[in-house]
């Protein structure tokens, strides 16, 4: 049985949802289906509500109209793209034991199992908030795993992957007899396995669905479109020309006038067959971060720490100055430090508070460079790394934790920016496709496609010396 014939396992029948009392529709009136064993991949542009469509599948969120069917007995998982927040601190058996309703006592053998699945080896009592994204990414599939479910949901998977993993990642996904339904904007990823594409056209606000995979389904929506268009500019220039016969045959008598008559009607009728044609995604315009003139060093590195294969801490020395217009790429594989170096670097490590005490005190003394020091180490007057004075530094995280989610989106803007008119924060709001109504929603409130957007308009008000 090929895969678009087998028994349906998940039907949105006439459903419609929207946020904001109606004024954000994110379904109207909408059909599709789910069969059972097959991979699905959901597309649509940032904010079109890939991920209400996970949360109205879960039952986090209830449709406003219209029903969802799931066959009996069918269980569902979800892997989202980060961990909440007030989970960070938990050891990884307290994160596990989240996914139990009930106490369930062969908890660890679960655990060491489901950790085997995904290729990941830690200690149990480890807390979350000290593994690398990556790391994290991976943690997140095994917490869906680990309930067995007939439906897995994965939310953008392959986001702070190693090209390691995300190759694993595809083998456990070809090889998964279960149906999956993936959101996610890796074309070349979602190519090598899927059996169709569920498109949430952000116009319309309906989910059109398509058999094949997955560039086959971007290159038919494309040849559609295409079509519609060819399609509509031969009934426009029919009704163009059919006007301009009707004006010159109304002002004759007789027969003239019985033809301009009929000409009405076929004006009509070419009227009723243009057609919607599916507006492409929006996308960002080309742009820049401006740069400010800064003279001298940006950042010294001295030393870094990196995390080994038994989970230990090794000590290694790197005589590194950064100046303006110099790019670095920091690569490795997941849960080698990385990260952790960076978010030394923006002082929010997990010593973040003691570190923040210090860069207090120096604040008051306008002349001395940000430093962050080793907060173990046993000769404490020895610096891993400096920001140098007066850097502004632009920061862009995998968990957004650089942002205040209960902030407001314009405010989130209007902070950064030290000289911009509210003409200038609407303007670059506009650029990166946040719109008028979007500025007064909090920053909690978007997708995770629109912190991105929202993280780089901050750059380019902000103009950063440094960006990381």
């Amino acid at each position: 049985m090929s895969s678009n014939q087998n028994p349906i396992i998940l039907r949105f029948d006439d459903v419609s949802f929207a946020y904001n009392d109606g004024k954000h529709p994110i379904l109207i009136e909408s059909d599709f289906s789910i069969r059972q064993n097959t991979k699905i991949t959901i597309m649509g542009q940032n904010g079109s509500g890939k991920t209400t469509i996970f949360k109205m599948i879960t039952g986090e969120l209830t449709p406003q109209k219209g029903k969802i069917n799931i066959v009996q007995w069918n269980t569902i998982a979800v892997a989202r793209q980060v961990i909440p927040r007030d989970q960070l601190d938990f050891s990884i058996k307290e994160f596990f034991e989240t996914a139990f309703s009930e106490k369930d006592y062969q908890i660890d053998r679960k655990i060491t199992e489901v950790l085997e699945v995904v290729n990941f080896n830690a200690p149990m009592n480890k807390p979350i908030k000290e593994f690398s994204g990556g790391q994290q990414a991976r943690l997140l599939l095994a917490y869906a795993l680990i309930q067995h479910p007939d439906i897995l949901l994965l939310d953008e998977p392959t986001n702070n992957l190693d090209e390691t993993w995300i190759g694993d990642l595809i083998t456990f996904l070809l090889s998964y007899d279960k149906t999956v339904v993936v959101i996610s904007h890796d074309a070349d990823f979602l190519n090598l396995f899927t059996d169709g594409v569920l498109y949430l056209n952000k116009g319309t606000c309906k989910v059109e669905q398509y058999w094949w995979d997955y560039y086959d389904v971007v290159e038919q929506i494309a040849a559609q479109i295409e079509k519609d268009q060819m399609q509509n500019a031969r009934a426009e220039k029919k009704i163009a020309d059919a006007k301009e016969k009707i004006n010159f045959f109304s002002n004759k008598w007789g027969k003239m006038r019985k033809l301009a008559s009929k000409m009405r009607d076929e004006v009509e009728e070419a009227e009723e067959n243009i057609v919607e044609v599916r507006k492409d995604d929006k996308t960002i315009t080309a742009f820049t971060i401006p740069f400010e003139n800064y003279v001298g060093p940006i950042v010294s590195i001295n030393k870094v720490w990196l995390m080994n294969a038994s989970h230990e801490v090794v000590n290694y020395k790197l005589p590194l100055v950064i100046k303006k217009h110099e790019r670095y790429m920091f690569i490795g594989p997941n849960g080698i430090g990385k990260s952790t170096l960076l978010k030394r670097l923006m002082m929010i490590h997990q010593h973040k508070e003691n570190i923040m005490k210090e860069y207090k005190a120096i604040l008051e003394d306008k002349t001395k460079d940000i430093i962050i020091q080793e907060p173990d180490t046993t000769h404490p007057e020895e610096n891993i790394a400096m920001i140098h004075n007066k850097v502004k530094v632009g920061y862009y995280s995998q968990d957004f934790d650089a942002l205040d989610m209960n902030k407001n989106v314009r405010d989130t803007l209007e902070e950064i920016a030290e000289e911009a008119s509210d003409q200038d924060i609407y303007r670059v709001a506009a650029q990166f496709l946040l719109t008028k109504n979007l500025l007064q929603n909090t920053v909690g409130s978007l997708s995770e496609g629109q912190k991105w957007l929202l993280c780089y308009a901050r750059f380019v008000l902000q103009k950063p010396h440094l960006l990381i």
